[in-house]
Protein backbone atom coordinates (compact mmCIF):
# COMPACT_ATOMS: atom_id res chain seq x y z
CA UNK A 1 0.00 0.00 0.00
CA UNK A 2 1.21 3.47 -0.78
CA UNK A 3 0.45 7.04 0.25
CA UNK A 4 1.22 10.36 -1.38
CA UNK A 5 1.70 12.65 1.57
CA UNK A 6 4.70 13.33 3.80
CA UNK A 7 5.66 12.06 7.22
CA UNK A 8 4.35 15.11 9.04
CA UNK A 9 0.93 14.66 7.45
CA UNK A 10 0.92 11.00 8.48
CA UNK A 11 1.86 11.94 12.05
CA UNK A 12 -0.88 14.56 12.19
CA UNK A 13 -3.35 12.06 10.79
CA UNK A 14 -2.52 9.27 13.25
CA UNK A 15 -2.38 11.51 16.34
CA UNK A 16 -5.64 13.17 15.37
CA UNK A 17 -7.49 9.94 14.69
CA UNK A 18 -6.11 8.30 17.81
CA UNK A 19 -7.61 11.16 19.79
CA UNK A 20 -10.92 10.87 17.94
CA UNK A 21 -11.01 7.13 18.59
CA UNK A 22 -10.99 7.73 22.36
CA UNK A 23 -14.28 9.65 22.20
CA UNK A 24 -16.87 7.70 24.16
CA UNK A 25 -19.96 9.87 23.52
CA UNK A 26 -22.58 8.85 20.98
CA UNK A 27 -21.57 9.59 17.39
CA UNK A 28 -22.53 13.15 16.41
CA UNK A 29 -23.23 14.63 12.94
CA UNK A 30 -20.09 16.78 12.98
CA UNK A 31 -18.02 13.60 13.45
CA UNK A 32 -19.30 12.22 10.13
CA UNK A 33 -17.81 12.73 6.65
CA UNK A 34 -19.62 11.74 3.47
CA UNK A 35 -18.00 10.29 0.33
CA UNK A 36 -19.67 10.51 -3.08
CA UNK A 37 -18.42 9.97 -6.61
CA UNK A 38 -17.77 13.23 -8.43
CA UNK A 39 -18.88 11.61 -11.69
CA UNK A 40 -22.04 10.05 -10.21
CA UNK A 41 -25.20 12.17 -10.25
CA UNK A 42 -27.09 9.78 -7.96
CA UNK A 43 -24.14 9.56 -5.58
CA UNK A 44 -23.94 13.34 -5.23
CA UNK A 45 -27.73 13.59 -4.80
CA UNK A 46 -27.69 11.10 -1.91
CA UNK A 47 -24.78 12.91 -0.25
CA UNK A 48 -26.48 16.30 -0.50
CA UNK A 49 -29.75 14.95 0.86
CA UNK A 50 -28.08 13.22 3.80
CA UNK A 51 -25.95 16.14 5.00
CA UNK A 52 -29.00 18.42 4.94
CA UNK A 53 -31.21 15.89 6.71
CA UNK A 54 -28.69 15.20 9.49
CA UNK A 55 -27.12 18.66 9.81
CA UNK A 56 -23.68 17.49 8.71
CA UNK A 57 -21.43 20.38 7.62
CA UNK A 58 -21.29 20.69 3.82
CA UNK A 59 -17.50 20.91 4.08
CA UNK A 60 -17.57 17.27 5.25
CA UNK A 61 -18.46 16.01 1.75
CA UNK A 62 -15.70 14.52 -0.41
CA UNK A 63 -16.38 14.13 -4.12
CA UNK A 64 -14.10 11.25 -5.03
CA UNK A 65 -12.52 11.23 -8.50
CA UNK A 66 -12.67 8.15 -10.68
CA UNK A 67 -15.25 5.89 -12.22
CA UNK A 68 -18.34 4.87 -10.29
CA UNK A 69 -19.20 1.19 -10.28
CA UNK A 70 -19.43 -2.02 -8.32
CA UNK A 71 -15.71 -2.87 -8.22
CA UNK A 72 -12.35 -1.16 -8.24
CA UNK A 73 -8.98 -2.81 -8.65
CA UNK A 74 -6.61 -3.25 -5.75
CA UNK A 75 -4.03 -1.10 -7.57
CA UNK A 76 -6.47 1.80 -8.04
CA UNK A 77 -7.47 1.63 -4.39
CA UNK A 78 -3.90 1.65 -3.14
CA UNK A 79 -2.40 4.24 -5.49
CA UNK A 80 -5.34 6.58 -6.10
CA UNK A 81 -8.44 6.33 -3.90
CA UNK A 82 -6.92 5.59 -0.51
CA UNK A 83 -4.34 8.40 -0.78
CA UNK A 84 -7.00 10.81 -2.09
CA UNK A 85 -9.28 10.20 0.90
CA UNK A 86 -6.43 10.47 3.40
CA UNK A 87 -5.11 13.65 1.79
CA UNK A 88 -8.56 15.25 1.78
CA UNK A 89 -9.10 14.60 5.49
CA UNK A 90 -5.71 16.12 6.30
CA UNK A 91 -6.24 19.13 4.02
CA UNK A 92 -9.68 19.80 5.53
CA UNK A 93 -8.22 19.46 9.04
CA UNK A 94 -10.74 16.72 9.80
CA UNK A 95 -8.32 13.95 10.75
CA UNK A 96 -8.87 14.63 14.46
CA UNK A 97 -12.63 14.96 14.20
CA UNK A 98 -14.07 12.33 11.91
CA UNK A 99 -15.10 9.01 13.45
CA UNK A 100 -17.40 7.77 10.70
CA UNK A 101 -17.32 7.80 6.89
CA UNK A 102 -20.48 7.37 4.83
CA UNK A 103 -20.20 5.98 1.30
CA UNK A 104 -23.02 7.03 -1.02
CA UNK A 105 -24.74 5.03 -3.73
CA UNK A 106 -22.20 4.04 -6.40
CA UNK A 107 -18.98 4.58 -4.49
CA UNK A 108 -17.30 1.24 -5.35
CA UNK A 109 -18.69 -1.65 -3.35
CA UNK A 110 -15.74 -4.03 -3.72
CA UNK A 111 -11.95 -3.92 -3.96
CA UNK A 112 -10.41 -6.61 -6.13
CA UNK A 113 -7.70 -9.12 -5.39
CA UNK A 114 -3.99 -8.50 -5.42
CA UNK A 115 -2.46 -9.27 -8.83
CA UNK A 116 -1.05 -12.81 -8.46
CA UNK A 117 1.51 -12.11 -11.19
CA UNK A 118 2.92 -9.02 -9.50
CA UNK A 119 6.69 -9.10 -8.81
CA UNK A 120 6.27 -8.98 -5.01
CA UNK A 121 3.97 -12.01 -5.06
CA UNK A 122 6.27 -13.99 -7.37
CA UNK A 123 9.30 -13.19 -5.22
CA UNK A 124 7.47 -14.48 -2.13
CA UNK A 125 6.43 -17.68 -3.89
CA UNK A 126 10.01 -18.35 -4.98
CA UNK A 127 11.40 -17.62 -1.53
CA UNK A 128 8.88 -19.84 0.25
CA UNK A 129 9.63 -22.73 -2.11
CA UNK A 130 13.37 -22.28 -1.49
CA UNK A 131 12.85 -22.03 2.30
CA UNK A 132 10.84 -25.25 2.30
CA UNK A 133 13.58 -27.12 0.49
CA UNK A 134 16.17 -25.87 2.99
CA UNK A 135 14.01 -26.97 5.93
CA UNK A 136 13.37 -30.40 4.42
CA UNK A 137 17.12 -30.88 3.94
CA UNK A 138 17.73 -29.90 7.57
CA UNK A 139 15.03 -32.34 8.64
CA UNK A 140 16.86 -35.13 6.78
CA UNK A 141 20.08 -34.27 8.60
CA UNK A 142 18.35 -34.31 11.99
CA UNK A 143 16.68 -37.65 11.19
CA UNK A 144 20.05 -39.22 10.34
CA UNK A 145 21.36 -38.12 13.75
CA UNK A 146 18.24 -39.48 15.43
CA UNK A 147 18.69 -42.84 13.70
CA UNK A 148 22.18 -43.17 15.16
CA UNK A 149 21.25 -42.45 18.78
CA UNK A 150 21.55 -45.39 21.17
CA UNK A 151 23.13 -47.64 18.56
CA UNK A 152 26.73 -47.13 19.60
CA UNK A 153 27.64 -46.55 15.95
CA UNK A 154 28.13 -43.57 13.67
CA UNK A 155 24.84 -42.41 12.07
CA UNK A 156 24.24 -44.19 8.79
CA UNK A 157 23.24 -42.32 5.66
CA UNK A 158 19.54 -41.68 6.16
CA UNK A 159 16.77 -41.19 3.64
CA UNK A 160 16.53 -38.12 1.45
CA UNK A 161 13.27 -36.25 0.94
CA UNK A 162 11.78 -34.39 -1.99
CA UNK A 163 11.28 -30.64 -1.33
CA UNK A 164 7.49 -31.10 -1.51
CA UNK A 165 7.28 -34.10 0.82
CA UNK A 166 3.97 -33.67 2.74
CA UNK A 167 4.26 -32.44 6.30
CA UNK A 168 2.12 -35.31 7.59
CA UNK A 169 4.60 -37.82 6.14
CA UNK A 170 7.56 -36.05 7.77
CA UNK A 171 5.81 -35.94 11.15
CA UNK A 172 4.87 -39.62 10.91
CA UNK A 173 8.46 -40.65 10.20
CA UNK A 174 9.71 -38.58 13.13
CA UNK A 175 7.22 -40.28 15.47
CA UNK A 176 8.30 -43.70 14.19
CA UNK A 177 11.99 -42.84 14.67
CA UNK A 178 11.27 -41.66 18.22
CA UNK A 179 9.46 -44.92 19.02
CA UNK A 180 12.39 -46.92 17.62
CA UNK A 181 14.79 -44.91 19.79
CA UNK A 182 12.84 -45.79 22.94
CA UNK A 183 13.28 -49.47 22.11
CA UNK A 184 17.02 -49.03 21.52
CA UNK A 185 17.50 -47.11 24.79
CA UNK A 186 16.25 -50.11 26.75
CA UNK A 187 19.30 -52.03 25.55
CA UNK A 188 21.79 -49.33 26.54
CA UNK A 189 24.02 -50.60 29.34
CA UNK A 190 24.73 -47.86 31.88
CA UNK A 191 22.48 -45.15 33.28
CA UNK A 192 25.05 -42.51 32.27
CA UNK A 193 24.80 -43.66 28.64
CA UNK A 194 21.01 -43.53 28.81
CA UNK A 195 21.11 -40.00 30.21
CA UNK A 196 23.44 -38.94 27.40
CA UNK A 197 21.05 -40.39 24.82
CA UNK A 198 18.21 -38.37 26.39
CA UNK A 199 20.32 -35.21 26.29
CA UNK A 200 21.17 -35.75 22.63
CA UNK A 201 17.55 -36.59 21.79
CA UNK A 202 16.40 -33.36 23.43
CA UNK A 203 18.70 -31.41 21.10
CA UNK A 204 17.28 -33.18 18.03
CA UNK A 205 13.76 -32.70 19.36
CA UNK A 206 14.47 -28.99 19.75
CA UNK A 207 15.63 -28.82 16.15
CA UNK A 208 12.68 -30.74 14.69
CA UNK A 209 9.86 -29.68 17.06
CA UNK A 210 11.22 -26.50 18.66
CA UNK A 211 10.95 -25.21 22.22
CA UNK A 212 7.26 -26.14 22.34
CA UNK A 213 8.07 -29.83 21.76
CA UNK A 214 10.86 -29.74 24.35
CA UNK A 215 8.49 -28.17 26.86
CA UNK A 216 5.95 -30.94 26.28
CA UNK A 217 8.63 -33.61 26.74
CA UNK A 218 9.98 -32.08 29.95
CA UNK A 219 6.46 -31.72 31.35
CA UNK A 220 5.77 -35.40 30.67
CA UNK A 221 9.00 -36.52 32.28
CA UNK A 222 8.53 -34.37 35.35
CA UNK A 223 4.92 -35.53 35.65
CA UNK A 224 6.13 -39.01 36.56
CA UNK A 225 7.75 -37.86 39.81
CA UNK A 226 7.93 -34.96 42.23
CA UNK A 227 9.89 -32.34 40.28
CA UNK A 228 12.99 -30.85 41.86
CA UNK A 229 13.34 -27.05 42.21
CA UNK A 230 15.93 -27.15 39.41
CA UNK A 231 13.50 -29.00 37.14
CA UNK A 232 10.69 -26.59 37.94
CA UNK A 233 12.95 -23.65 37.14
CA UNK A 234 13.90 -25.28 33.86
CA UNK A 235 10.25 -25.71 32.87
CA UNK A 236 9.50 -22.08 33.70
CA UNK A 237 12.47 -20.90 31.62
CA UNK A 238 11.29 -22.87 28.61
CA UNK A 239 7.73 -21.59 29.11
CA UNK A 240 9.01 -18.03 29.19
CA UNK A 241 10.98 -18.59 26.00
CA UNK A 242 7.96 -20.04 24.20
CA UNK A 243 5.76 -17.18 25.36
CA UNK A 244 8.28 -14.59 24.20
CA UNK A 245 8.59 -16.27 20.81
CA UNK A 246 4.79 -16.37 20.42
CA UNK A 247 4.54 -12.66 21.20
CA UNK A 248 7.19 -11.92 18.61
CA UNK A 249 5.32 -13.99 16.03
CA UNK A 250 2.09 -12.16 16.79
CA UNK A 251 3.81 -8.82 16.24
CA UNK A 252 5.25 -9.98 12.92
CA UNK A 253 1.85 -11.27 11.77
CA UNK A 254 0.58 -7.68 11.72
CA UNK A 255 3.19 -6.66 9.13
CA UNK A 256 2.43 -6.76 5.39
CA UNK A 257 3.38 -9.92 3.55
CA UNK A 258 6.94 -9.74 2.20
CA UNK A 259 10.11 -11.79 1.96
CA UNK A 260 11.65 -9.68 4.73
CA UNK A 261 8.77 -10.53 7.06
CA UNK A 262 8.91 -14.22 6.09
CA UNK A 263 12.61 -14.39 6.99
CA UNK A 264 11.92 -12.92 10.44
CA UNK A 265 8.92 -15.20 11.04
CA UNK A 266 10.88 -18.31 10.11
CA UNK A 267 13.73 -17.24 12.38
CA UNK A 268 11.37 -17.21 15.38
CA UNK A 269 9.45 -20.28 14.26
CA UNK A 270 12.64 -22.35 14.13
CA UNK A 271 13.00 -21.71 17.85
CA UNK A 272 9.31 -22.02 18.79
CA UNK A 273 8.08 -24.78 16.49
CA UNK A 274 11.25 -26.23 15.02
CA UNK A 275 11.69 -27.49 11.48
CA UNK A 276 8.21 -29.03 11.33
CA UNK A 277 6.55 -25.89 12.65
CA UNK A 278 8.37 -23.84 10.06
CA UNK A 279 7.32 -26.18 7.25
CA UNK A 280 3.72 -26.03 8.46
CA UNK A 281 3.79 -22.22 8.29
CA UNK A 282 5.40 -22.26 4.84
CA UNK A 283 2.65 -24.61 3.62
CA UNK A 284 -0.02 -22.30 5.04
CA UNK A 285 1.49 -19.27 3.34
CA UNK A 286 1.76 -21.06 0.01
CA UNK A 287 -1.90 -22.10 0.28
CA UNK A 288 -2.94 -18.53 1.07
CA UNK A 289 -1.02 -17.23 -1.93
CA UNK A 290 -2.75 -19.73 -4.18
CA UNK A 291 -6.19 -18.90 -2.78
CA UNK A 292 -5.43 -15.15 -2.96
CA UNK A 293 -8.14 -13.99 -0.55
CA UNK A 294 -6.96 -10.39 -0.76
CA UNK A 295 -10.28 -8.89 -1.92
CA UNK A 296 -12.55 -6.94 0.43
CA UNK A 297 -15.51 -4.64 0.59
CA UNK A 298 -14.58 -1.03 -0.08
CA UNK A 299 -16.15 0.04 3.22
CA UNK A 300 -14.30 -2.54 5.31
CA UNK A 301 -10.94 -1.60 3.81
CA UNK A 302 -11.81 2.05 4.36
CA UNK A 303 -12.05 1.34 8.11
CA UNK A 304 -8.25 0.93 8.19
CA UNK A 305 -7.54 4.16 6.34
CA UNK A 306 -5.28 5.39 9.15
CA UNK A 307 -3.37 2.15 9.57
CA UNK A 308 0.15 1.63 8.29
CA UNK A 309 0.71 -1.24 5.85
CA UNK A 310 -0.88 -4.49 7.00
CA UNK A 311 -1.36 -8.01 5.58
CA UNK A 312 -3.91 -8.23 2.77
CA UNK A 313 -4.56 -11.96 2.94
CA UNK A 314 -7.96 -12.54 4.51
CA UNK A 315 -8.73 -10.16 7.38
CA UNK A 316 -7.52 -8.04 10.28
CA UNK A 317 -9.10 -8.15 13.72
CA UNK A 318 -11.51 -5.27 14.33
CA UNK A 319 -9.99 -3.56 17.36
CA UNK A 320 -13.20 -1.53 17.82
CA UNK A 321 -14.89 -4.77 18.91
CA UNK A 322 -15.78 -4.70 22.61
CA UNK A 323 -13.30 -7.51 23.29
CA UNK A 324 -10.46 -5.04 22.59
CA UNK A 325 -11.71 -2.27 24.88
CA UNK A 326 -8.72 -2.61 27.21
CA UNK A 327 -6.11 -3.06 24.48
CA UNK A 328 -3.63 -0.16 24.79
CA UNK A 329 -2.14 1.83 21.93
CA UNK A 330 -4.59 0.70 19.26
CA UNK A 331 -4.35 2.05 15.75
CA UNK A 332 -7.51 4.10 15.15
CA UNK A 333 -10.33 2.45 13.23
CA UNK A 334 -12.88 4.46 11.27
CA UNK A 335 -16.51 3.38 11.29
CA UNK A 336 -18.00 3.12 7.80
CA UNK A 337 -21.61 2.83 6.66
CA UNK A 338 -23.26 2.95 3.22
CA UNK A 339 -26.32 4.77 1.92
CA UNK A 340 -27.57 2.64 -0.96
CA UNK A 341 -30.72 0.93 -2.21
CA UNK A 342 -32.26 -0.05 -5.55
CA UNK A 343 -33.34 3.58 -6.13
CA UNK A 344 -32.32 7.03 -4.91
CA UNK A 345 -35.86 7.62 -3.68
CA UNK A 346 -35.59 4.53 -1.47
CA UNK A 347 -32.35 5.87 0.03
CA UNK A 348 -33.99 9.21 0.81
CA UNK A 349 -36.96 7.38 2.31
CA UNK A 350 -34.58 5.30 4.43
CA UNK A 351 -32.97 8.48 5.79
CA UNK A 352 -36.29 10.18 6.53
CA UNK A 353 -37.75 7.09 8.19
CA UNK A 354 -34.69 6.63 10.41
CA UNK A 355 -34.91 10.21 11.66
CA UNK A 356 -38.65 9.95 12.29
CA UNK A 357 -38.53 6.59 14.08
CA UNK A 358 -35.74 7.77 16.40
CA UNK A 359 -38.17 10.22 18.00
CA UNK A 360 -40.81 7.66 18.92
CA UNK A 361 -38.85 4.40 19.04
CA UNK A 362 -39.05 1.31 16.87
CA UNK A 363 -42.17 -0.78 17.42
CA UNK A 364 -43.07 -4.23 16.17
CA UNK A 365 -42.21 -7.90 16.50
CA UNK A 366 -38.89 -9.75 16.54
CA UNK A 367 -38.41 -12.69 14.15
CA UNK A 368 -35.50 -15.06 14.63
CA UNK A 369 -35.01 -17.92 12.18
CA UNK A 370 -32.66 -20.53 13.69
CA UNK A 371 -32.11 -24.02 12.29
CA UNK A 372 -32.13 -26.28 15.34
CA UNK A 373 -28.36 -26.91 15.18
CA UNK A 374 -27.07 -28.24 18.54
CA UNK A 375 -24.26 -26.38 20.26
CA UNK A 376 -21.66 -27.35 22.84
CA UNK A 377 -19.54 -24.36 23.79
CA UNK A 378 -16.57 -26.44 24.92
CA UNK A 379 -16.38 -28.24 21.56
CA UNK A 380 -17.38 -25.59 19.02
CA UNK A 381 -14.89 -23.41 17.17
CA UNK A 382 -15.32 -19.65 16.84
CA UNK A 383 -17.64 -18.99 13.92
CA UNK A 384 -19.24 -22.44 13.88
CA UNK A 385 -22.78 -23.06 12.68
CA UNK A 386 -23.73 -24.19 16.16
CA UNK A 387 -22.41 -21.00 17.77
CA UNK A 388 -24.45 -18.72 15.52
CA UNK A 389 -27.58 -20.85 15.74
CA UNK A 390 -27.29 -20.82 19.54
CA UNK A 391 -26.82 -17.04 19.46
CA UNK A 392 -30.25 -16.71 17.84
CA UNK A 393 -31.79 -18.85 20.60
CA UNK A 394 -29.89 -16.89 23.27
CA UNK A 395 -31.25 -13.64 21.84
CA UNK A 396 -34.80 -14.97 21.95
CA UNK A 397 -34.37 -16.03 25.59
CA UNK A 398 -32.82 -12.66 26.54
CA UNK A 399 -35.61 -10.64 24.96
CA UNK A 400 -38.31 -12.84 26.50
CA UNK A 401 -36.72 -12.46 29.93
CA UNK A 402 -35.99 -8.73 29.93
CA UNK A 403 -38.43 -7.07 27.50
CA UNK A 404 -42.11 -7.00 26.54
CA UNK A 405 -41.28 -7.54 22.86
CA UNK A 406 -43.17 -10.24 21.03
CA UNK A 407 -40.49 -12.69 19.89
CA UNK A 408 -41.09 -15.36 17.29
CA UNK A 409 -38.35 -18.01 17.22
CA UNK A 410 -38.35 -20.66 14.50
CA UNK A 411 -35.86 -23.33 15.56
CA UNK A 412 -36.50 -25.67 12.63
CA UNK A 413 -34.38 -26.01 9.50
CA UNK A 414 -37.06 -24.54 7.20
CA UNK A 415 -37.19 -20.76 6.74
CA UNK A 416 -40.07 -18.43 7.46
CA UNK A 417 -42.47 -18.59 4.54
CA UNK A 418 -44.26 -15.73 2.75
CA UNK A 419 -46.76 -14.10 5.08
CA UNK A 420 -45.24 -15.55 8.28
CA UNK A 421 -43.78 -12.29 9.64
CA UNK A 422 -46.22 -9.37 9.97
CA UNK A 423 -45.16 -6.18 11.79
CA UNK A 424 -41.48 -7.13 11.62
CA UNK A 425 -39.24 -4.68 13.49
CA UNK A 426 -36.13 -6.83 14.03
CA UNK A 427 -35.04 -9.89 12.07
CA UNK A 428 -32.11 -12.26 11.90
CA UNK A 429 -31.91 -15.70 10.36
CA UNK A 430 -30.41 -18.04 7.80
CA UNK A 431 -29.88 -19.76 5.23
CA UNK A 432 -31.23 -18.98 1.76
CA UNK A 433 -28.26 -18.15 -0.44
CA UNK A 434 -28.94 -15.22 -2.76
CA UNK A 435 -32.69 -15.83 -2.75
CA UNK A 436 -34.81 -13.48 -0.63
CA UNK A 437 -37.90 -15.04 0.91
CA UNK A 438 -40.52 -12.29 1.26
CA UNK A 439 -41.98 -13.44 4.56
CA UNK A 440 -42.03 -9.92 6.03
CA UNK A 441 -44.24 -6.93 6.46
CA UNK A 442 -41.56 -4.50 7.61
CA UNK A 443 -42.35 -1.86 10.20
CA UNK A 444 -40.96 1.64 9.46
CA UNK A 445 -37.36 1.74 10.69
CA UNK A 446 -36.93 -2.06 10.79
CA UNK A 447 -33.43 -3.50 11.22
CA UNK A 448 -32.37 -7.00 10.19
CA UNK A 449 -29.89 -9.21 8.40
CA UNK A 450 -29.73 -12.64 6.82
CA UNK A 451 -26.59 -14.71 7.37
CA UNK A 452 -25.53 -16.06 3.99
CA UNK A 453 -22.51 -15.75 1.72
CA UNK A 454 -23.44 -13.24 -0.98
CA UNK A 455 -26.22 -11.02 0.31
CA UNK A 456 -24.61 -7.64 -0.50
CA UNK A 457 -23.06 -8.48 -3.88
CA UNK A 458 -25.48 -5.98 -5.40
CA UNK A 459 -27.33 -3.06 -3.81
CA UNK A 460 -28.55 -0.94 -6.73
CA UNK A 461 -30.45 -3.39 -8.93
CA UNK A 462 -34.27 -3.14 -8.77
CA UNK A 463 -35.86 -6.55 -8.42
CA UNK A 464 -32.65 -8.16 -7.18
CA UNK A 465 -32.86 -11.33 -5.10
CA UNK A 466 -29.87 -11.00 -2.76
CA UNK A 467 -31.20 -10.32 0.72
CA UNK A 468 -29.75 -6.84 1.40
CA UNK A 469 -31.01 -5.35 -1.85
CA UNK A 470 -34.39 -7.11 -1.68
CA UNK A 471 -35.00 -6.16 1.97
CA UNK A 472 -34.16 -2.52 1.24
CA UNK A 473 -36.55 -2.53 -1.69
CA UNK A 474 -39.18 -4.20 0.52
CA UNK A 475 -38.94 -1.48 3.18
CA UNK A 476 -36.26 -2.34 5.75
CA UNK A 477 -34.25 0.65 7.03
CA UNK A 478 -30.94 -0.98 7.94
CA UNK A 479 -29.19 -4.22 7.09
CA UNK A 480 -25.75 -5.74 6.59
CA UNK A 481 -24.15 -8.44 4.50
CA UNK A 482 -21.07 -9.60 2.58
CA UNK A 483 -19.91 -8.65 -0.92
CA UNK A 484 -18.21 -12.08 -1.29
CA UNK A 485 -17.79 -15.30 0.72
CA UNK A 486 -17.04 -14.01 4.25
CA UNK A 487 -17.10 -17.18 6.38
CA UNK A 488 -19.70 -17.10 9.13
CA UNK A 489 -17.37 -15.51 11.70
CA UNK A 490 -17.54 -12.22 9.75
CA UNK A 491 -21.15 -11.65 10.84
CA UNK A 492 -21.87 -10.06 14.23
CA UNK A 493 -23.33 -12.60 16.64
CA UNK A 494 -27.08 -11.90 16.65
CA UNK A 495 -27.34 -11.89 20.45
CA UNK A 496 -24.58 -9.29 20.67
CA UNK A 497 -25.66 -7.01 17.81
CA UNK A 498 -29.37 -6.77 18.58
CA UNK A 499 -28.96 -6.74 22.37
CA UNK A 500 -26.55 -3.81 22.15
CA UNK A 501 -28.82 -1.96 19.70
CA UNK A 502 -31.76 -2.34 22.09
CA UNK A 503 -29.91 -0.50 24.88
CA UNK A 504 -30.11 2.75 22.89
CA UNK A 505 -26.54 3.53 23.96
CA UNK A 506 -25.11 3.37 20.47
CA UNK A 507 -26.01 4.39 16.95
CA UNK A 508 -26.39 1.80 14.20
CA UNK A 509 -22.79 2.10 13.00
CA UNK A 510 -21.38 2.03 16.53
CA UNK A 511 -23.38 -1.10 17.32
CA UNK A 512 -22.00 -2.74 14.17
CA UNK A 513 -18.38 -1.91 14.94
CA UNK A 514 -18.64 -2.98 18.57
CA UNK A 515 -19.94 -6.41 17.57
CA UNK A 516 -18.29 -7.34 14.25
CA UNK A 517 -14.95 -9.11 14.54
CA UNK A 518 -13.14 -8.39 11.28
CA UNK A 519 -11.95 -5.52 9.09
CA UNK A 520 -10.27 -5.53 5.69
CA UNK A 521 -12.80 -8.20 4.77
CA UNK A 522 -16.21 -8.65 3.12
CA UNK A 523 -18.94 -7.05 5.24
CA UNK A 524 -20.85 -3.84 4.50
CA UNK A 525 -23.40 -2.02 6.70
CA UNK A 526 -26.27 -0.31 4.85
CA UNK A 527 -28.41 2.38 6.46
CA UNK A 528 -28.17 5.72 8.23
CA UNK A 529 -25.12 5.38 10.49
CA UNK A 530 -26.59 7.88 12.98
CA UNK A 531 -29.83 5.91 13.31
CA UNK A 532 -30.56 4.94 16.92
CA UNK A 533 -34.03 3.37 17.03
CA UNK A 534 -34.04 2.85 20.80
CA UNK A 535 -32.31 6.04 21.91
CA UNK A 536 -35.41 7.54 23.50
CA UNK A 537 -36.99 4.22 24.49
CA UNK A 538 -34.33 1.67 25.45
CA UNK A 539 -35.61 -1.86 25.95
CA UNK A 540 -32.48 -3.43 27.47
CA UNK A 541 -30.02 -2.20 30.07
CA UNK A 542 -26.29 -2.83 29.94
CA UNK A 543 -26.57 -5.31 32.81
CA UNK A 544 -28.94 -7.35 30.60
CA UNK A 545 -26.29 -7.82 27.88
CA UNK A 546 -24.36 -11.06 27.20
CA UNK A 547 -21.71 -11.62 29.87
CA UNK A 548 -18.70 -10.42 27.89
CA UNK A 549 -20.42 -7.14 27.01
CA UNK A 550 -21.55 -6.11 30.46
CA UNK A 551 -19.81 -3.08 32.00
CA UNK A 552 -16.63 -3.99 33.84
CA UNK A 553 -17.00 -3.57 37.58
CA UNK A 554 -14.18 -1.81 39.50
Amino acid sequence: MTATFGRMAVLSWVVGLAWAGETAAELAPDEVAVIAMAAGQESRAVAEYYVQARGIPESHVLLLPGQAGVSVSRAVWETQLRPAIRDWLVEQKLEGKIRCLVTCWDVPLKIGKQDPSSPEVQVRKDHLAYARQIHVNEYATAMRALGGLGSGEEPAAGPSYAPDTPLAELAKEFDAATAALKTRVEGVGSEDEKRQVVVNYEKILGAIGGASAVLSMVARLEGTAQPSPEAQQRVELVKGKVQGLQQGLMALSALPESVARDVQVLGLLRQAGGILGSIRWIDEQQALLEKNETHASFDSELSLLAWPDYPLSRWMQNTSHYAFDELPNKWPTLMVCRLAAPSVELVKQLIDTSIAVEKTGLNGKVYLDARGIPFKAEQAAQGSYGQYDQSLRDLAERLNRHTELEVVLDDKDALFEPGDCPEAALYCGWYSLGKYVDAFDWRPGAVGYHMASSEATSLWTPGGQVWCSAMLEDGIAATLGPVAEPYLVAFPLPDEFFSLLLTGRYTLVETFYRTKRLNSWQMVLVGDPLYNPFKNRPLLYEDDLPDGMKPKKP
